[in-house]
Parts: structure tokens; sequence; C-alpha cells
């Protein structure tokens, strides 16, 4: 006999098992009770707070974010305030001209010129104001607003005669203004200056009321031209010693009643609006919201792997010459022999569409060329005949 076999239960009766399947019943019933009770106290929410409340939220949420995306976009133009005489917009440079409109928008690549007698003004976003003066062309080759770092950069070309402008307050720490003619560059923030370059005599002067302005010919060093000087730059020449400008030349200034008039500080509300963004830059850029997400032109290593390979394309063109040219002029490559639009493509992967510095070196047998990329930190590169290295930059 196998005593341990279990003895078979005595089944249940009917009551019994009705009763059991009630306790299960019940003790489901606790633990699903239990489970929602503790799903209340995760997601407690005031008693205000309902959905319409939520929905309401969510709404003016985006109402704030879709007009914080609109004062980002108005970075990249500029507005044609005011002209008088002949003035002419292009789209772009080798496309027809058309008379100018008032509050006309202006961005990247359009033309701006004026006949004699004639002047057109520009304000930017952050107040600043450009004055062209008459018989004169301007190229507005850039307007660029990085979200994440909010700092701004522009780039002006003066093909020929004269601009006066303010750079105002605003402007933002980090930003950079270059101005580009023929035969200089003039990097400025925060002042008061004026460039004119004669096509004929090749030559460019750039002055200073306000602030200070550093100026760089293609070749050699640069300068900083103060408060009340000047300093003239030839092709392919280094910028004069400073000099003090004539009581003619001051009084043009005076004459530039549009640049006198003060800057108020940016409105509380896109100040708020802009530090929102600057917040929210990853998803956003993810998304592809707004002109100055980086998704729109490309991620941050596809903007600096574009400056690598522009860089080494530019490496063919100077391996092409029996000797490297004495300077190279950074916004055309016209020295390289380059046809234009091809190289205005080329520079469109360097940070303000130019590059940052070309150095003849041991007597035409070597060089150096210095650029930036477009990416959020502005990464810089060196080429030199050995090949392309990265700078660490603080």
């Amino acid at each position: 006999m196998l005593f341990w076999r279990k003895k078979p239960e005595k089944p249940k009766t009917e009551d019994e098992q009705f009763a059991e399947a009630i306790g299960d019943l019940a003790v489901d019933l606790d633990r699903k009770e239990q489970r929602r009770r503790r799903r209340r106290r995760r997601v407690m929410l005031p008693a205000w707070l309902d959905r319409r409340v939520l929905m309401l939220l969510a709404i003016i949420f985006m109402i704030i974010l879709t007009d914080a995306v609109r004062r980002e976009n108005a970075e990249f133009t500029a507005t044609l305030i005011d002209f008088g005489g002949a003035v002419s917009v292009r789209p772009r440079e080798n496309a027809a001209a058309a008379p100018a409109q008032a509050n006309q928008d202006v961005t990247d690549g359009m033309v701006v010129s004026t006949g004699p007698q004639s002047y057109a003004s520009l304000e930017f976003p952050d107040g600043s104001v450009t004055n062209l003066g008459p018989e004169s062309v301007l190229i507005v080759r850039l307007l660029e607003y990085s979200r994440g770092g909010r700092w701004r950069v522009r780039s002006l070309v003066l093909e020929m005669g004269r601009m006066w402008s303010t750079v105002g307050p605003n402007f933002g720490e980090g930003s950079e203004m270059k101005v580009f003619t023929p035969s200089a560059v003039a990097a400025v923030r925060g002042t008061q200056y004026a460039v004119t370059h004669d096509i004929r005599k090749r030559k460019t002067n750039v002055l200073c009321t306000d602030g200070y302005v550093e100026v760089q010919g293609f070749t050699g060093t640069g300068t900083w031209v103060g408060q009340g000087a000047e300093s003239e730059i030839g092709y392919g020449t280094p910028p004069r010693a400073p000099s003090w400008m004539s009581d003619e030349e001051r009084r043009t200034f005076q004459m530039q009643a549009i640049l006198n008039r003060p800057i108020p500080p940016e409105h509380w509300l896109k100040v708020a609006e802009l530090t929102m963004t600057q917040a929210l830059d990853a998803p956003l850029s993810i998304l592809g919201i707004g002109q100055c997400s980086w998704a729109v032109g490309s991620a941050d290593f596809a903007r600096r792997t574009a400056a690598q390979e522009q860089l080494r394309r530019l490496m063919q063109f100077l391996e092409g010459h029996e000797k490297y040219p004495l300077f190279v002029n950074p916004m055309t490559l016209a020295e390289l022999s380059i046809p234009y639009d091809e190289a205005t493509r080329m520079l469109r992967a360097f940070n303000g569409n130019s590059i940052l510095r070309y150095d003849c070196l041991a007597q035409g047998r070597s060089y150096r060329m210095v650029v930036e990329a477009r990416d959020k930190k502005r990464s810089r590169y060196v080429l030199t005949p050995i090949g392309i290295s990265k700078v660490e930059t603080q």
C-alpha cells in the first residue's frame, strides 16, 4: 500500500463552488481597484486643471512658439525702409534688376543698386541700419542666425560706392558682421562706420566715428581703425596706418540722420521667445521647424564635413599653380582662377560665405588658409600643402 498517495478531494458542492468564485472575483476587483488608486495618485492634478484648461495651455504654448519661430525667421531678412532716386533690387547677381519697393524684404544673394543722387536704407531685425550712397552696389551675401548660440553672422559685399552703417547694442555677443570690398575686409560689432570703394583705383577706405573696426587687406597685417580715424587699403596691399578723418568726412556721417536715431532695447517678449526656442533647439532642429533649424541645412557633423570637402577642392586648385598666389580675395577666390559661380558654391560651406584668411609663405612655396565651418561652434580648420587640420578654439 502506498501510504503517501494523496487522498482524493471530496467534490465541492455547488454552493461551495459559487462561494469560491465570488471570493476570487472579489480579490480580482480589489486588486484592480488598488492599481486604479495608484495610477490616480501618480497623475493627481489640481481640481481646476481639467482637460479644457490643459487644452487652453497647449494652444497658448503653440501660439507663443509660432511667434518665436516667426521672430527667428525675421533674422534672415533685412528691410528696405527708405530710398530715393533710382534704386533697383536684383534677386541674385546675374538676374535682371527691378525697381525697389517700399518695405521690400532683402535676403541672401540679393543686390541693391543706387543711381546718381540716390540712396537706400536697410534695417536689420536688431535695429542696425545700413545707408547706401549714390552710385553704389551692395550684395547681401549672408544673413544668418544661430538658435542654439544666439549669435548672428552678416556678410555684405560693397562692389562700388559708399555705405554708412550703425551696428546696435542688440546685435549680440559673439555675433559677426563683415563688409567685403574688392580689396579689403572690415569686421565690425557695436560701432558706427563707413566703407567706400573706388572701383577705378581699386582702393577701399574705412572710416569710424564710434567704437572700433578691424580692417584687413588681402595680404599683410591688419589694423584697427578707432573713433574719428580712417584707413586706406589698396588691392593686394596691407591697410595703411590709421589717420584722422577730415571735417568733410565727419559731416557725411552727420547727414545720415537715420544712423543717429536711438536703438531701443529688444522687447521683453522677443527676448523671452528667443530664449524659449534656444532651450528647445534640439527638438525644433530635429523636426526642422524654423529657418534656423540645423535640420534644414543639415546637421552639425554634415556642415563640418562639407567645410572639409570644400577645403580639399580648394587644395586641388592651389596645387594647380606653379607658384601659390601671393594673396586671395576671401569672398571671390578670383586669384585661384575658379569660375565665380563655382567659387560662390564652394564658399557657402564656410562661415560668412568666405574664407577667414589666406597667407602665402616661403616666397610662394607654401601657404596657409584658415576657414570656419557653419556648425554651431564655428569649427576652425587650417589648410596647408600637407593637408587639413582642425584648430581647437576656446
